[in-house]
């Protein structure tokens, strides 16, 4: 049985039990009104409607908690590969290509320092920021000393030979003699040196007695033929620089005994 079944239960017998106690015979006065009594009563204990939009919660008055405290991303740094140089133990040219037949852009002088930006392994040559002007220059890498990686550097294709021109004549040129007098005539020995020229593939040396010979590129020296002069004779010797487009002009020395 419910509580509100209970509670009607206990209304009517609190009604009932005074009729019954009435002495016999009696009738009362008036009839009670049950019906109403019992509503009344039901109503007093029916629990009161709760009016839902009466406790609903304001949310425009509520307390917002919001942080203040801000957030700013770290920037993250990426760093700069680092740059390879290169520096020199004895002055070197800095050429078109590898090789003498590329023409003279530049040089790297001792103590100076160029960035690498290419390589040529087969050659050993070094691609490098022409230290005397815009653009690159090959550099021979026999007196070279390369500092950071070159795992990363490209090797370069070698370029084409450029059509050569004519070398320059020789210059300086010099004789170191030796005159050995056998009592009659003297017997000539010794050798010239004469200064390198650019652009040529080597150099020729002659007499005006007939007596020649060739040197190889970058040779710059060049005995002197046997020769018996009478006392107060010369001999004149020629030098001449040579490529694959013809030759310089020729250079002389006179030597004479004694």
């Amino acid at each position: 049985m419910s509580k509100f079944n209970k509670i009607l239960f206990s209304i009517i017998m609190f009604i009932m039990i005074p009729a019954c106690n009435l002495p016999s015979g009696q009738v009362p006065t008036h009839t009670p009104d049950y019906v109403s009594t019992i509503t009344a009563q039901a109503l007093l204990i029916q629990p009161a409607a709760i009016d839902v939009a009466s406790v609903t919660p304001d949310l425009s008055s509520q307390i917002v908690f919001t942080s203040t405290q801000s957030f700013t991303p770290t920037n993250t740094l990426t760093p700069s590969p680092s740059i390879t140089t290169i520096t020199v133990s004895a002055d070197t040219n800095c050429r078109g290509g590898p090789g003498k037949e590329y023409d003279n852009l530049g040089a790297l002088l001792l103590n100076e320092t160029a960035e690498v930006v290419g390589k040529n392994t087969i050659t050993n040559y070094w691609i490098i920021k022409n230290p005397d002007r815009d653009g690159i220059c090959w550099l021979w890498g026999k007196y070279a000393t390369v500092s950071g990686s070159t795992a990363n550097i490209q090797e370069i294709a070698i370029p084409p030979t450029p059509t050569p021109s004519l070398p320059g004549a020789v210059r300086g040129l010099t004789a170191s003699k030796i005159c050995f007098f056998n009592g009659v005539t003297y017997d000539l020995a010794g050798s010239i040196s004469w200064e390198d020229v650019p652009n040529e593939d080597g150099y020729k040396i002659y007499s005006n007695a007939g007596h020649s010979r060739t040197t190889p590129r970058d040779v710059t020296t060049s005995p002197i033929p046997n020769f018996q002069l009478v006392p107060g004779g010369s001999i004149t010797l020629f030098v001449e620089a040579f490529n694959s487009a013809g030759k310089s002009p020729a250079r002389s020395i006179v030597i004479a005994c004694p």
